[in-house]
Order: C-alpha cells, then sequence, then structure tokens
C-alpha cells in the first residue's frame, strides 16, 4: 500500500505513514502509521495511530493513542476531551484532555461511543451501539450501555 490521500482530505500538523486517507477526512496534530485505511469524513485529532488500522466513515476521534491492528466501525466517537461540571454548568471552552487507549487488536463496532480517559485491553471487542465510560481489560466482549444498567462484559479467552 502506498500512501494514498485523497485530494479533499485535509492533514495538518501531522505524520502520515503509508496509509490510504479517503474523501473529506481531516487529520491535526496527529501521528498515523503505516497500511492505516480511513475512510469518507473522518475527523482525526491529536491521536496517535498505530499501523494496520481500519477507520470507518463518519468517525471523529479526539486525544486517543491507538495500537496496531485496531478496527473501528462506522460513525464511532472516541473523545478524550472533556468539561468541569459545577454547580453553575460547564465553562464554555474549558477543555480538560483524558487520554483515550485502546490497545492492540480492538475491534469497535458501529456508532460506539468511548469516553474521555478510558483504556481498552487488548483483541477486546466493543459492540455496535455500546458507550464505554469505564475501563475494559483484555479479550472482553463488551454489549450494551452503563447509562441504561445493560452494560455486560464477557470474557473471551
Amino acid at each position: 500500500m502506498g500512501n494514498e490521500i485523497d485530494r479533499t482530505a485535509r492533514i495538518v500538523d501531522s505524520t502520515v505513514g503509508s496509509t490510504e486517507i479517503r474523501e473529506y477526512v481531516t487529520v491535526h496534530d496527529s501521528d498515523i502509521g503505516d497500511e492505516c485505511q480511513i475512510y469518507e469524513r473522518t475527523s482525526i485529532k491529536k491521536c496517535s495511530i498505530g499501523d494496520t488500522i481500519d477507520i470507518n466513515a463518519g468517525c471523529y476521534i479526539e486525544n486517543a493513542e491507538i495500537g496496531d491492528h485496531v478496527q473501528i466501525g462506522p460513525n464511532c466517537s472516541i473523545v478524550g476531551v472533556t468539561h468541569e461540571l459545577s454547580e453553575d454548568g460547564m465553562t464554555f471552552q474549558n477543555d480538560i484532555f483524558e487520554r483515550i487507549i485502546l490497545h492492540h487488536g480492538v475491534f469497535i463496532g458501529a456508532g460506539a461511543v468511548v469516553g474521555p480517559g478510558v483504556e481498552i485491553g487488548e483483541r477486546t471487542v466493543l459492540s455496535a451501539g455500546s458507550t464505554v465510560v469505564d475501563d475494559v481489560g483484555s479479550e472482553k466482549i463488551v454489549l450494551g450501555s452503563p447509562r441504561h444498567s445493560t452494560l455486560s462484559i464477557y470474557t473471551t479467552g
């Protein structure tokens, strides 16, 4: 695979290895490894992305460290940024960065959300539509959303 970057993609202050970047992708302040495929209308900011990664269309990824051989389904949000909540609400544009870590071999299903500061262990699967706000160990399968008390974690090994 050569370095194939669509002319509509925007790469700013970033390094990109031998990888494919499709239409209307934006990459800011990030490092992307080799043999990656980043599909249409994805936004990546402040990330370190390993080798052999698939990021499907419509994803938003900010402040994340992504290991090798990770697959991310379409329309996922992996956002390592939050805001402090006080009695007066949130302070406008007062970002608090909490890095997300996705280890080797993680698979994230379509529409999943990973919250700030979360670490996902090796070869763990997050099912489509999952919302994950706490760390998950290696070789687990996560189904559901903790906000609806339906989060289930299964051991695969």
